[in-house]
């Protein structure tokens, strides 16, 4: 299980050649909150539209994404502008409360947890604010088998005993 953030931020390598074609920029999920790939930036410049889909990663590493070859980028099509970044795009998980079904807030998303080898959101980590991050640590929602619901506005959890963990599992 790997953090969204771990990820964004690496090289993205072509192990053919051992060149470094890129930079993790955001993940993007599609409706069903599965893992559909990566966007790139390079050399700091943010280079719109250069998508890398996730069955053509090789392997997230602790230190680089490495693909096989540079002939698995390809252009952001209108399909992946419909999916949901964590820092990128109109619907952007970062930053979104995220609401149980009776109307009670749980804090807003910084961060998602993901199965690398599945592409499978598995958890969102939440955050109260600085002071209540500082003072209590974020806590994690581990919806299961369910997916919430990604709103227009916010993220919806339809169940209310759902359990919440700190960030470091407890």
């Amino acid at each position: 299980m790997r953090k969204s953030r771990d990820v964004i931020g690496l090289p993205v390598i072509v192990s053919d050649t051992g060149e470094q074609i890129g930079v993790v920029r955001d993940l993007l999920f599609d409706g069903r909150q599965q893992l559909r790939g990566v966007l790139l930036e390079k050399d700091g410049w943010v280079r719109r539209g250069r998508f890398i889909a996730v069955e053509n990663i090789a392997s997230f590493g602790a230190d680089a994404v490495m693909i096989d070859s540079e002939d698995v980028i390809s252009p952001l099509g209108d399909e992946q502008r419909e999916w949901v970044g964590l820092l990128s795009g109109t619907r952007k998980l970062k930053g979104r409360p995220v609401v149980m079904a009776n109307g009670r807030e749980l804090g807003w998303v910084e961060d998602v947890y993901f199965r690398e080898e599945l592409g499978t959101l598995v958890g969102y980590e939440l955050s109260d604010g600085f002071l209540a991050d500082v003072l209590g640590g974020r806590k994690v929602l581990r919806p299961g088998r369910m997916h919430l619901t990604w709103g227009k506005d916010v993220i919806i959890t339809p169940d209310e005993n759902i359990p919440l963990q700190d960030a470091n599992g407890k």
